[in-house]
């Protein structure tokens, strides 16, 4: 009897489809990655997805090692200009091989639990649910922030690309699935030591792409803006979400928030003058 059911089963592998049926393998993952001169941290970030069945970086044009570090690895690597946050990460997606996708920061990494947490999913999880959350945790000068409304900080990365769509705004851009999401209590590192004026660098950077992208979805500034809601920033995550409790860090980022708020609502208002030279904000 053993036998005639050992040779059924044996039979029944070699129809197609049947094998990853009565095996119930879960889903391969294509992790992608957009980069711009990353050169110091591309590594890490590759290191760190080694596990994943594919690994896809979309680089635009960097001037520095990143493409020739990214070649010393098994990945698909391919540059593409940079018109947006969004634009750019849809584009990598799109060269995944694989419906089940890992999307991950060129200055982040998968922590050691965060792997476990994805590999010990079940293909139970994956029917049921299609996108799943981590909680980001950055390190700023050498120190994890776990307030300042910096942690935890659910991000959607690990999602089923054909059941859902990115968000409207070209910054700030996120994957909105259709399907159920589940939060997993697993770390994404954000390693994100950057001295003083490279931050506020990319502040300016960001709050510069936050007004144009504001500005063409018809969002203008009020003189609250510029004046309460820098104000409200620093408040919001140096008391509301302790950003005290990460001491000197804390502040520091606090103020940095409240400073981005106010540059980008000031470029907004230079815009609009741009368009109205009498727009007041």
């Amino acid at each position: 009897m053993n036998e005639v059911f050992a040779e059924g089963m044996a039979l029944l592998q070699q129809i197609p489809g049947k094998s990853a049926m009565i095996e119930n393998e879960k889903p391969k993952i294509s992790a992608f990655v957009i980069s711009r001169n990353e050169a110091l941290k591309i590594a890490g970030c590759i290191e760190s997805l080694k596990w994943a069945d594919e690994i896809v970086v979309v680089d635009d044009f960097s001037t520095d090692n990143t493409p020739e570090i990214c070649r010393d690895y098994e990945v698909k690597f391919v540059q593409r200009r940079f018109t947006g946050f969004k634009d750019q990460k849809r584009y990598a997606m799109s060269l995944a091989s694989n419906d089940w996708v890992l999307e991950l920061d060129a200055d982040e990494r998968v922590s050691d639990d965060m792997r476990e947490c994805i590999l010990a999913l079940r293909q139970e999880d994956f029917s049921r649910y299609s996108c799943f959350e981590f909680r980001r945790k950055t390190r700023f000068w050498g120190k994890w922030i776990m307030h300042a409304s910096l942690y935890p900080d659910y991000k959607p990365r690990l999602y089923q690309r054909q059941n859902g769509d990115w968000s409207k705004g070209n910054i700030h851009e996120r994957f909105i699935t259709r399907g159920e999401t589940k939060k997993l209590a697993c770390d994404i590192r954000h390693e994100q030591d950057l001295d003083l004026y490279t931050y506020f660098l990319r502040i300016a950077r960001y709050a510069d792409l936050s007004a144009a992208d504001y500005f063409s979805h018809g969002r203008r500034a009020g003189w609250h803006h510029v004046t309460i809601r820098p104000l409200y920033t620093f408040f919001y995550r140096y008391i509301i979400r302790l950003g005290f409790l990460d001491g000197s860090h804390g502040f520091v980022i606090s103020v940095m928030g409240a400073i981005g708020t106010f540059i980008k609502y000031m470029k907004l208002y230079e815009l609009q003058k741009t368009r109205d030279p009498s727009a007041k904000p």
